[in-house]
């Protein structure tokens, strides 16, 4: 997750043959928050207080990019529900200090984001990683005894770490004030619903330990998961365990939602909702089990990708991702949702052309067998028609003359990745399910506190992400997306 800080550092590497030193990545981390403020300081200021609407914006006036402030009609199916906030039941408190904090990335902007239930819901609040959060900087002997991983690529002159500066963290996140990030912990907290940005503040969450402690994080923030379109993972960092074994091992078991004095508010099918009071329970260690699927969605393609991007120095440097630049449009997108980042390593990036070594998709045959999608550009015949997989998508730019998937390929490393395919909506509703085997022929994946292709002995790495088959929820009739209108 904190890989985007790293990783943006990464993008000259993508400029063969000729490579240019590249500046280090707090350059540029502070370079983006410059930037992140002062664009939402000039959208801020020509914003006015609006009424509620149910009315939809037509589709046709719908604008796709980070500055679109219209919702937008689902493709395919019925219209999204497209709502207008109060801004006294979402704004956080005056007396805060958050407003410097990014602002674009805490401003109740939602364009066409999906919701994965009726009902809000935690999905999941399990423990990402341990430690590497909050690096005073990023040498080799730092990253080495703070457990992380650290890795030159040929094709790079800097090399890859796992983590995150203290920096960097204070400039995306919000956070404690007397408590500045260090060797922190990495937590996701992922939602049926998209949140209200501006109320987003570590103080919401209460986590209770298996070892019966109460703690609440240090910071809490958006990144990576910024997208208009997204927005329903929040990443937080604090102290939430350790990477120990067996009676040793400390982490999260339970999370409730509390009244901060500022509630996490989310925007559901029917409009604002508090979080308070909502619970999770589960546990165990991300050193023993990895990142997992915690939902799959099947909608039309449409006309364009919309709700791309929201915050547009980071959109320069990650996008376009979507179905339309990576293959030119497609049918239909299944949206997966990860309990954390998958990664193929923990530090690589997943490409748009690994579809095959990781994933696979069932669908229903005319005799009732199953069908299985493992190859990219093959037809399948299934019940309905034919399927055929384009590749993955919301990843990372497209492959070009500056662009290229391999190691230094630099992606959003967020909670969300797309499978594109093509085909006939008959056929289309004949999927039933999304399979990560993780093992045999395919490979296994990792949340960002793995151990990169060349992990240091005697460090502890979290886990790969199990086998998994997630149900996929049918949106072609009804696209479950909701936008919101400040």
């Amino acid at each position: 997750m904190t890989e985007i800080a790293a990783r943006a550092r990464r993008m000259a590497t993508t400029s063969p043959p000729t490579r240019e030193p590249r500046r280090r990545a707090r350059a540029l981390v502070v370079l983006l928050a410059t930037l992140l403020s002062l664009a939402a300081c000039s959208n801020d200021s020509s914003q006015t207080a609006s009424t509620t609407s149910t009315e939809p914006a037509p589709a046709s006036e719908a604008e796709t990019g980070a500055e679109a402030e219209t919702g937008a009609e689902g493709a395919g199916g019925t219209e999204d529900t497209v709502l207008e906030t109060d801004p006294e039941s979402s704004d956080p408190s005056p007396a805060r200090s958050d407003d410097d904090v990014a602002p674009a990335l805490y401003d109740d902007r939602i364009l066409a984001a999906d919701i994965w239930d009726d009902e809000l819901r935690v999905l999941s609040a399990g423990m990402g990683f341990d430690g590497v959060i909050g690096w005073p900087d990023e040498e080799l002997e730092t990253i080495r005894t703070g457990g992380g991983s650290f890795y030159q690529p040929e094709c790079a002159d800097d090399p890859i770490v796992s983590g995150a500066t203290a920096a960097g963290v204070e400039m995306f996140y919000r956070g404690v004030a007397d408590d500045e990030p260090d060797y922190d912990d990495g937590l996701p907290v992922v939602f049926t619903w998209p949140v209200l940005t501006s109320t987003v503040h570590p103080e919401d969450f209460l986590f209770t330990l298996n070892t019966g402690e109460q703690v609440v994080p240090n910071a809490a923030g958006m990144l990576p998961n910024y997208e208009l379109n997204e927005r329903n993972t929040v990443v937080l960092f604090g102290d939430f365990g350790n990477r120990l074994e067996g009676n040793d091992a400390v982490y999260p078991v339970i999370l409730e939602i509390i009244d901060d004095g500022t509630p996490l508010r989310f925007l559901g099918p029917d409009g604002e909702q508090s979080g308070v009071g909502l619970t999770w329970t589960g546990g165990g260690s991300p050193y023993e089990t990895g990142p997992a699927l915690v939902g799959a969605k099947l909608n039309h393609v449409g006309d364009e990708a919309v709700g791309e991007g929201g915050a547009g120095p980071l959109d320069r440097a990650l996008l376009p991702n979507d179905e339309f630049a990576l293959y030119g449009g497609g049918d239909f997108r299944i949206r997966l949702l990860t309990s954390g980042g998958y990664t193929p390593t923990g530090i690589t990036s997943l490409t748009p052309d690994a579809y095959e070594n990781h994933f696979r998709v069932h669908a229903t045959a005319e005799d009732g067998s199953t069908i299985l999608l493992t190859d990219v550009n093959v037809d399948y015949e299934v019940a309905g028609g034919t399927l055929r997989v384009l590749g993955l998508a919301e990843l990372g730019q497209p492959e070009s003359e500056r662009v290229t998937y391999n190691d230094c390929y630099v992606e959003d490393a967020d909670n969300q990745i797309d499978i594109i395919l093509a085909g006939d909506e008959a056929a289309a509703r004949s999927i039933t399910f999304v399979e990560v085997p993780a093992q045999g022929d395919y490979l296994p994946l990792y949340n960002p506190g793995g151990p990169g292709p060349e992990p240091f002995p005697n460090v502890r790495y979290t886990a790969p992400g199990p086998p998994d088959l997630e149900p996929v929820i049918n949106a072609l009739d009804d696209p479950m997306r909701v936008s919101n209108i400040p």
